[in-house]
């Protein structure tokens, strides 16, 4: 499986609290009502792993986001569709809850490991 996964960071107008429930109840409706099927059906894996904020400090990252895909063609029709002008409703919403700037996304291809 191909991943693509994202760390993000919020801005830092919102708290924690805020940008969770901002990304899980706003963003991700208005993600799954704006991807046409031909890419969503390229999307085999979507979680949203939330910080937990742990002692007084912010963690590094407040949510790793992961998309999965059963190969790199299903990834770039995401990515292309993402960064098409159809996209910019996904990226333009972005802007209201992240801090864009701190964004890491890596491509990765997952191994998983016996755990016993």
């Amino acid at each position: 499986m191909i991943k693509l996964v994202a760390l993000l960071k919020r801005r830092s107008d919102l708290s924690l609290e805020e940008f969770l429930a901002y990304y899980q109840q706003r963003h991700a409706p208005l993600f799954a009502r704006s991807i046409p099927r031909e890419v969503a059906d390229a999307i085999k894996y979507y979680a949203q792993n939330h910080a937990v904020q742990l002692g007084a400090s912010d963690p590094p990252f407040d949510c790793v986001t992961e998309f999965g895909f059963d190969d790199v063609d299903g990834m770039r029709r995401w990515t292309s569709w993402y960064l098409s002008d159809d996209g910019k409703v996904l990226r333009d919403d972005e802007e209201r809850f992240m801090d864009t700037s701190k964004r890491v996304v890596i491509v990765t291809r997952e191994h998983r490991l016996p755990h016993r």
